[in-house]
């Protein structure tokens, strides 16, 4: 006879849905720092920390933004490794706290192997969602194979300190390297990552493993709304290959986006006048009924569209605008998990309609 167990948990029955939280034992800790190239951080180089902002930044900027820019959204850590297992060891600011977002999306890192455009998925860090700290180990294998190795940093989190965790005989060796030119994104919270499953299920980090360049991801989840001193900081980040605004939704009217657009636009181009720029309407809200909001979302749309067009007629041969109403295609209301913020769904479809657009700009 079948006896269910107390209170019928699958993890008490279902050792893939449990986790032990098991101490790893004969690992070389190792850390993240050259020839491991740290990706996603423009500043990284300068202050050492897995921060996506300046931590002192030039311009006063929103301290909400300021402490958004803590989450390591769109951070990487790539390298080269013959070891047999791969583990990390990581130190979190904070616990998981979202009710629509998974632990494993806001605090986990994931990997995947293989050189750019060849990446496949590897795993997910499972850990107690409640601690802020972690060992996990990512694979255990036969075979000592030299691998391209790409470890995505959590969505809305922060990271004080990771290890890389190897076999005692095995090293960390320079990563495939990246084409010249970052390509930066500056956004929302569906730009940073809201809701994905895992890191590396956010759009831009979909593109990331599709595009042999450094992405940068400037999500801020209802922060990002087109100040001029954000502009300014994009422009320090040094060799960019393009500039993508999707930042729309955290506008909380069509007078604000009116007010800010075309003047981050004209920041932008003071000190890069021919580097692409693409401006992203938002993806439709599923709650959003034939009333006032909807009218407001098509007049925004218009707006940008209209301002890319009369750039163009200016003389910028190098802005582009695409409609983000249809990003997540006809069957939008399945995408999301509660009606604005993309599933893995949602941001897949949002990839594959970004993508062949970036291709074509980028040539």
């Amino acid at each position: 006879m079948y006896m269910a167990r107390k209170n019928g948990q699958a993890w008490q029955s279902d050792r893939n849905m449990s986790f032990t939280g098991e101490p790893l034992k004969g690992i070389k800790w190792l850390s993240p720092k050259p020839p491991v190239v740290v990706a996603g951080f423009a500043w990284h180089k300068k202050e050492g920390l897995y921060r996506r902002l300046p931590l002192k930044p030039k311009w006063k900027i929103n301290e909400n933004v300021d402490a958004l820019a803590n989450n390591t959204a769109g951070g990487q850590l790539l390298f080269r490794t013959d070891s047999k297992r791969l583990a990390i060891r990581v130190e979190l600011t904070a616990p998981a706290g979202m009710y629509h977002m998974p632990a494993t999306g806001q605090c986990g890192f994931d990997c995947y192997l293989g050189a750019p455009g060849k990446k496949s998925f590897a795993g997910t860090a499972k850990f107690d969602h409640t601690k802020l700290s972690y060992e996990h180990l990512f694979y255990g294998r036969e075979s000592g194979k030299m691998e391209d190795i790409t470890l995505n940093f959590p969505l809305y989190q922060g990271v004080k300190n990771i290890l890389i965790g190897v076999d005692p005989k095995s090293g960390l060796f320079p990563p495939s390297p990246y084409r010249n030119g970052k390509i930066v994104f500056y956004g929302t919270s569906i730009t940073q990552g809201g809701c994905a499953s895992r890191p590396g299920m956010a759009y831009t980090n979909i593109l990331s493993r599709r595009f042999n360049r450094e992405f940068i991801n400037l999500g801020f989840s209802g922060n990002g709304r087109g100040e001029p001193e954000l502009a300014r900081l994009i422009l320090e980040i040094e060799n960019p290959a393009c500039f993508v605004l999707d930042y729309e939704a955290n506008c909380f009217s069509t007078e604000l986006l009116k007010r800010t657009l075309p003047e981050f636009i004209s920041i932008l181009r003071s000190g890069h006048p021919k580097i692409p720029l693409l401006v992203i309407s938002r993806i439709p809200w599923q709650h959003e009924s034939a009333t006032q909001s909807r009218k407001d979302f098509g007049k925004r749309r218009e707006f940008e569209r209209d301002t890319v067009k009369q750039l163009e007629k200016a003389g910028d041969r190098r802005i582009y605008f695409l409609d983000g109403s249809n990003l997540l295609g006809a069957d939008a209301h399945e995408c999301t998990v509660d009606g604005a913020h993309p599933t893995d769904l949602g941001f897949m479809r949002m990839a594959d309609r970004i993508e062949p657009v970036l291709k074509k700009i980028l040539l």
